[in-house]
């Protein structure tokens, strides 16, 4: 992808991923006010002056949200330029959310299992404690449905409370909508700590699973013995909600939102360099051709 096609919609989350993805892509790795007018122009868009001025708030809310260090951008007077160094949580969480990705045999690597693995490194340090993948080994047909039973005896372990897997004669390991958790606990290792459970919303339709995921009702399903500790729902995704009003209608429906800044803010010292870094570039390149 060489060219990166203008969004539809001119929202300003929309346009500003449009303006970053056009920085990566472009020889002199930089993004204007210029690119974004010629191409509201082109669609005959009223009202240009405003979409941008949006456009460009929305880069400095990103800057200020994911952090200067984490934040692939250098913020000029009229245009955006991208930074020299690897900022592979971030650019993958764009491609992601902008370019999106449908599902295919022989893809070397699946971009929605991998956010998962950026989401932990997220719920982890966000608490200080610690984290866990729980849903990807119990979605095998042939496997899952042990797996899925081991997961939830290592988590009541891991937890100091639940007991373990409540016995039951048919269950679907799929239905569990259950991605991550993460705890910070105690020394003592006794209940009464923070819990998160965390489920993933990379694709188009993250409003749908704001709500899919209810912790009281997977731990009255799965687990032996009653929490003591209420677990609390978030809910992790490579997107962005410019309006105030939507974010906030939304996050009361995740009750904990975690979206592309929150997740890289949390997320880049762990993931900046290393062999988790490198498949993110990785995935950039073949999977959205991008330039990085």
């Amino acid at each position: 992808m060489a060219l990166i096609e203008f969004p539809g919609s001119h929202l300003p989350e929309d346009l500003a991923d449009w303006l970053e993805l056009t920085a990566i892509q472009a020889v002199n790795k930089n993004g204007s006010a210029g690119d974004l007018e010629r191409e509201l122009k082109r669609l005959g868009k009223s009202g240009a002056e405003e979409l941008i001025g949006n456009t460009f708030t929305e880069i400095d809310r990103r800057e200020e949200s994911a952090g200067r260090n984490a934040y692939p951008f250098e913020r000029k007077d009229t245009s955006i330029e991208l930074k020299p160094g690897k900022y592979p949580a971030y650019i993958f969480c764009l491609a992601l959310s902008y370019c999106k990705w449908k599902s295919r045999k022989g893809a070397p690597e699946n971009p929605w299992l991998l956010f998962e693995e950026l989401a932990r490194f997220t719920a982890k340090n966000y608490l200080g404690g610690d984290a866990i993948i729980f849903g990807t080994s119990c979605r095998h047909k042939k496997s899952g449905v042990k797996k899925f039973v081991a997961n939830i005896n290592e988590l009541a372990k891991k937890l100091g409370e639940g007991e373990g897997f409540r016995q039951q004669p048919i269950f679907s390991a799929k239905d569990s909508k259950l991605d991550l958790v993460a705890w910070k606990g105690f020394q003592d290792g006794r209940p009464s700590q923070i819990i998160l459970f965390g489920q993933c919303a990379a694709g188009d339709n993250w409003t749908n699973k704001l709500t899919e995921l209810i912790p009281e009702d997977f731990w009255g399903q799965w687990m032996a013995r009653a929490h003591v500790s209420s677990p609390l729902r978030s809910v992790f995704m490579p997107h962005r909600v410019y309006d105030h009003e939507r974010w906030d209608k939304h996050a009361r429906s995740a009750r904990l939102l975690f979206d592309r800044c929150r997740v890289v803010a949390h997320a880049h010292l762990d993931t900046a360099t290393g062999v988790f870094a490198t498949r993110l570039l990785n995935c950039c390149r073949t999977e959205w051709k991008l330039r990085v």
